[in-house]
């Protein structure tokens, strides 16, 4: 792809027989791949109120910066994300359309709207209400995996063995209900359940080969995630405006904050964003999918940041209130732009790509170079401004980088195999059908 290599040298190495994976899978219900699985209304919906979620958790933070209230935000989003994370692997692995998942998916939306509701004020007053709305959503996402496994044959034990790890979270998370609220006790159980229920898929790799995502549906699912995240962004900073009087002073950092966040929006969009789900199809290898998939949880965290500092730094009046939220604007971009270049990176090596990357070294200079931007003094419209010129280059070097088209070529190409391969195989079926 790189160095002189020719173009169709990686598609050559992915475009491996996937039988073998589907074998192992066996009848389980799905969109075979190839086909295209459309999101749901119902879908749309749930992301928004995950978003929702998100927003009053970033305002939350907002009203008390403090390294502990950081900590307990990470925690909380990690959680919350990765409930979201959870049905939508769900829905790319088994399908959206059967009305259990409906169902199901409705009562682990009315949870986090619930959760929304309750994440305000100190964890003392919440901590128990937090529990037990998290609980409920892990113990319908337990039942949606029960549902899944009578659904499968018996050598298919993924979704089995998934809800019972699932299942006992959900117990740790209503267990600390018991708790007294926001205590470290709680905080502590709160972090060991979830991180078994982060574990699950790390630790059962060739069990996720029986029910491998759907290779268009998941892409689709958290670009939109990250779509409605961004867009809060122009929200936070609109709210930020209003708060000051309208002029130059106010136009000028709300104007570089959207253009910043354009910016980051090509950026990630420029991504060839499908090609380890592809690999995992072609080649039965996960291990490109889950750095994929975790590695959006850093970049959604920092979008979500990100709308705290622009939005708060444009309606701060002290200097030292600009001082603080400058580190919620400077540090949350380079984390993005980290994680962009890890994407990037993954993407590279599904692909079998070698050698040097224009864009990868300019998305991690571009994060130095932000990140250098917390020693300077800077008042709202020069550190918006500086920032919003620097993302804008960016996005102008990925988006006319060759390599960066070369990724996307591969994707598309490797898509419209397997396309292919699933048009001649409903053809098959159909034949054995009118001959049977």
């Amino acid at each position: 792809m790189t160095q002189g290599q020719p173009d169709d040298l990686s598609l050559q190495q992915q475009t491996v027989s996937n039988h073998a994976a589907q074998e192992q899978a066996g009848d389980v219900p799905g969109t075979p791949p190839g086909q295209e699985q459309k999101v749901s209304w119902l879908e749309l919906f749930f992301d928004l109120i995950f978003v929702v979620a998100f927003d009053q958790l970033a305002k939350r933070l907002g009203d008390s910066v403090s390294p502990v209230n950081i900590g307990i935000f990470a925690l909380m989003f990690t959680a919350i994300w990765w409930a979201w994370a959870s049905n939508s692997t769900f829905a790319a692995r088994y399908g959206n359309e059967s009305r259990v998942y409906r169902w199901g998916t409705v009562g682990e939306l009315i949870s986090v709207a619930l959760l929304a509701v309750i994440l305000r004020g100190d964890l003392a007053q919440t901590g128990t209400y937090f529990a037990l709305a998290f609980g409920m959503n892990r113990l319908l996402h337990a039942g949606l995996h029960l549902w899944a496994d009578r659904a499968t044959p018996d050598e298919v034990t993924f979704s089995r063995r998934t809800a019972g790890v699932v299942g006992g979270a959900a117990l740790l998370w209503l267990g600390s209900a018991l708790l007294p609220g926001g205590s470290q006790t709680q905080l502590l159980v709160w972090g060991a359940a979830l991180l078994v229920d982060l574990l699950v898929p790390l630790l059962a790799r060739r069990r996720n080969l029986q029910a491998l995502p759907h290779e268009g549906h998941l892409p689709e699912r958290v670009g939109l995630l990250q779509i409605i995240a961004l867009g809060a962004i122009i929200t936070e900073v609109v709210s930020g405006s209003r708060q000051q009087k309208l002029g130059w002073v106010t136009l000028l950092p709300a104007f570089f904050s959207i253009l910043t966040v354009v910016s980051l929006w090509r950026l990630y969009f420029d991504q060839a964003r499908a090609l380890p789900l592809l690999q995992a199809r072609t080649q039965g290898r996960l291990s490109g999918t889950l750095a994929w998939l975790y590695g959006h949880l850093p970049f959604t965290l920092s979008v979500v940041m990100l709308g705290v500092g622009l939005g708060h730094g444009i309606s701060s009046d002290t200097a030292e209130e600009v001082a603080a939220q400058q580190q919620f604007v400077v540090w949350p971009l380079a984390g993005a732009l980290v994680t962009l270049a890890f994407l990037r990176w993954n993407s590279r090596r599904t692909a079998g790509i070698t050698g040097g990357d224009r864009s990868l070294t300019a998305l991690l200079l571009g994060a130095l170079l932000v990140a250098g931007l917390s020693a300077v003094d800077l008042d709202a419209r020069q550190l918006q401004g500086t920032v919003a010129a620097l993302m804008v280059l960016l996005a102008t070097l990925v988006a006319t980088d060759p390599a960066t088209r070369r990724l996307g070529k591969i994707e598309e190409k490797i898509t419209e195999q397997l396309e292919e391969q699933a048009e001649e195989q409903a053809e098959e079926q159909a034949e054995q059908r009118a001959s049977a």
